[in-house]
């Protein structure tokens, strides 16, 4: 949390008070006008937002939305940056290669696991709670759910994270099916 933590203030100090302004009327529906006059800075807006459970680290969707809206590319490259690889410490990351081929094995597996994913998820280290939060945070979106098991597991791995065990994973849980179409995606990246 910490971590997003600190990306928000990123963002907030990366705004001027025209954003700032923007913001503010965008979130109208979400923030009751004697609120919104107090509010004087993006880590302002942001709190609040967190408090009524619109952005949280795992839910970035309504940030994505502001910093889109507002025409702040570089600040929506920095949310992706995150989304991606956490806090974005270069040295807990796989190498450039494993990243792509990483991204391209999370696409093939959410297009294909299925209701197996809770199996798969146990078998990769992800916690019933961390299960239970993603739940909470995608109730009816499979394919996300999936992803966002995806992406805790590469946290957790850092730079140890392997397409190759994801493949062995899906063996493991007689996921051959979608184990042969990750492994057949990734031979075919590069030639």
């Amino acid at each position: 949390m910490g971590e997003f933590l600190g990306l928000l203030y990123q963002i907030s100090r990366s705004l001027d008070s025209e954003n700032l302004k923007n913001l503010k009327f965008l979130c109208g529906r979400d923030i009751g006008k004697k609120e919104l006059e107090k509010i004087s800075s993006g880590t302002d807006l942001f709190k609040n937002l967190m408090e009524q459970e619109k952005i949280s680290i795992d839910n970035t969707g309504f940030l994505r939305f502001l910093l889109t809206s507002i025409k702040r590319e570089d600040l929506l490259e920095k949310l992706e940056n995150f989304e991606k690889y956490g806090s974005g410490e270069r040295d807990d990351l796989p190498d450039a290669l494993e990243i792509e081929r990483l991204e391209t094995a999370f696409e093939v597996i959410c297009d294909n696991l299925g209701k197996q994913w809770k199996m798969f998820a146990r078998k990769i280290g992800v916690s019933d709670a961390k299960l239970d939060q993603i739940q909470d945070r995608h109730p009816r979106d499979m394919r996300e759910q999936i992803r966002q098991v995806l992406k805790a597991w590469q946290k957790v791995q850092g730079k140890d994270a392997k397409a190759a065990e994801l493949i062995e994973k899906l063996r493991d849980c007689r996921l051959n099916l979608v184990a042969d179409n990750v492994d057949k995606q990734l031979r075919t990246m590069h030639n």
